[in-house]
């Protein structure tokens, strides 16, 4: 058998209680360089009678380190503790405190010139804010990635890790997902000028299922087309009054469509 890839990094908030351990919806950090998992043992010995008595080579903790081609802000907030927003971007804190985690892989390997797919799991890890080394561009273009280590320890009930091999790529995406919780069904509203010129305060917002926008936009920022004025929104392209009422609640990814009538 022999190590010949490595992809599909996944994480999720990891929430420990009396009913067990469960985990956020799964999330990518980035794509896939490096990870590196060093297990520390416990190292202890009992000698009585001049012999060696009891020893514990047990699991203590481990050091992770996996190195990512990019450290998206809104991910790295979430991953860290930290606070971000489109404003102003993310705010680190000395009193941010990183989330434990549940951390999930895929290591392609091939066996007797076939290739099987291994599930890696470890299931409570603390990352520490990485180290920032940045260099200049010289005559030759050098890519900078990012390493990014943590701290795994056991859950309460003992167990650090699970591992599972399969035949096909598919099974290993589907079962490493599965360990994760289910992400909450969202549906993006997109806003068309329809004709109109220059862009509206937002041009989409996504919501949750059954949620509903309380404000639609006001056509601000729009400049209508000649003699016509904004009349408010519709889910087709040729209506002639509006048909969307506010709140607005969508089933689906919708369209809406500017409804510009004759001015009076």
């Amino acid at each position: 058998m022999a190590k010949i890839g490595l992809k599909h990094f996944r994480y999720g908030i990891l929430t420990e209680g009396v009913g067990g351990a469960t985990y956020g919806a799964a999330k990518t950090p980035a794509k896939a360089i490096s990870c590196n998992v060093s297990v520390n043992n416990n190292d202890a010995s009992l000698y009585a009678d001049d012999a060696l008595a009891e020893s514990d080579t047990s699991f203590n903790n481990a050091d992770v380190t996996m190195g990512i081609d990019n450290d998206d802000l809104e991910t790295m907030a979430d991953l860290l503790g930290h606070t971000y927003s489109a404003e102003d971007g993310i705010v680190r804190s000395a009193d941010d405190t990183a989330p434990y985690v549940g951390f999930g892989r895929i290591v392609t390997r091939m066996t007797n010139g076939v290739y099987n797919y291994k599930v890696e799991f470890i299931k409570k890890v603390k990352f520490s804010e990485p180290s920032q080394d940045d260099t200049t561009k010289g005559e030759n273009v050098e890519f900078g990635t990012t390493e990014i280590a943590g701290k795994a320890s056991a859950l309460a009930d003992g167990t650090w890790s699970v591992a599972k091999v399969f035949d096909n790529e598919a099974d290993a995406i589907s079962y490493l997902e599965g360990l994760f919780g289910t992400a909450p069904t969202t549906y993006t509203v997109y806003y068309n000028a329809n004709g109109g010129t220059g862009n509206f305060d937002v041009d989409h917002e996504t919501v949750t299922a059954g949620e509903a926008i309380a404000t639609l936009p006001d056509g601000t920022g729009v400049t209508p087309p000649e003699g016509k004025e904004f009349a408010g929104w519709a889910k087709t392209t040729t209506a002639t009054s509006a048909t969307v009422t506010e709140p607005f609640t969508p089933t689906d990814d919708t369209t809406l469509y500017a409804v510009w009538v004759v001015t009076e």
